[in-house]
């Protein structure tokens, strides 16, 4: 049970792309256990977060009085979050792209 950093994993096509840390950098963990299921919970938490940050986003946007310098922020945010959920689909595409 062991986290690959990027780049030491060799060309194992067996092992499973996790979803990149705040530093931009995936590990590789082996498919099925412990690691993959937090790994599992991460993409999750991943696509709930991004949800929020579109919610909260939609808030602002209806609100009269919402100032550039708060929609500016909230697009920093918005543009983080669609970054990780994009990674997070890149995984799961991969996984698909195994399975053939």
């Amino acid at each position: 049970m062991s986290i690959i950093p990027e780049g030491q994993h060799g060309e194992a096509k067996s092992l499973r792309r996790m979803p990149a840390d705040a530093a931009g950098k995936a590990g590789f963990c082996q498919p099925g256990g412990v690691i993959s299921s937090m790994a599992d919970g991460m993409e999750e938490a991943i696509l709930e977060a991004t949800m929020e940050d579109l919610r909260k986003v939609k808030e602002l946007l209806d609100q009269s009085g919402t100032t550039k310098h708060e929609l500016t922020m909230a697009l920093g945010f918005l543009y983080q979050s669609a970054k990780a959920a994009v990674d997070v689909a890149g995984c799961r595409g991969e996984r698909l792209d195994s399975m053939e």
